[in-house]
């Protein structure tokens, strides 16, 4: 288990999680906001599923413990090559968070439980300066939870993004 908060358990993947995984990952929004290619099938979920699984370090599933059931997941890594050229974030340590949660669960205030304490955790046990964090300019719910987190603005930029100009806003949280 990496931590736990009053009302989740953020562990790493498991193969039994898969299921739970694509019942909020193969939604279409879920996919347009995560930034992935649509999961319409099991075996497309599966790609992605194992690459979290398998490959990305530090990536965590959200356990709700009133059921048990996995309802997301959140990933820390190091930041994007794009954004370490920023000044701001010269000579310093930090680590850049996404995040999703099913839309069933969203408006409980659960992401944002899980967020404050991965932010605490880098911020008090690993040591970080600050805690990168972005969006698609056409996610409201993902900009909203940010404001209500404390992250400032820091950049918007136009990436190339799959054959396709996209405007993302990268934000940042500075250690107090």
């Amino acid at each position: 288990m990496f931590l736990e908060t009053e009302r989740l358990v953020l562990r790493k993947f498991r193969e039994e999680d898969f299921g739970d995984f694509c019942a909020y990952a193969m939604d279409a929004e879920m996919c347009r906001m995560m930034g992935n290619d649509l999961m319409d099938t099991e075996e497309a979920a599966r790609v992605t599923f194992d690459w979290l699984k398998d490959k990305e370090e530090r990536s965590y599933v959200l356990v709700y413990k009133e059921t048990g059931r996995v309802i997301g997941n959140l990933n820390i890594t190091p930041l994007p090559d794009h954004l370490l050229k920023l000044p701001a974030l010269a000579e310093k340590q930090g680590r850049s968070l996404s995040f999703c949660i099913s839309r069933q669960y969203r408006r409980q205030g659960l992401m944002s439980e899980a967020v404050r304490a991965v932010i605490a955790r880098l911020f008090d046990e690993e040591g970080m300066d600050y805690v990168q964090c972005g969006y698609f300019a056409f996610n409201a719910v993902s900009k909203a939870l940010q404001e209500k987190l404390g992250f400032i603005h820091l950049a918007t930029m136009e990436l190339d993004f799959k054959g396709e100009k996209i405007v993302t806003v990268e934000n940042v949280l500075w250690k107090k």
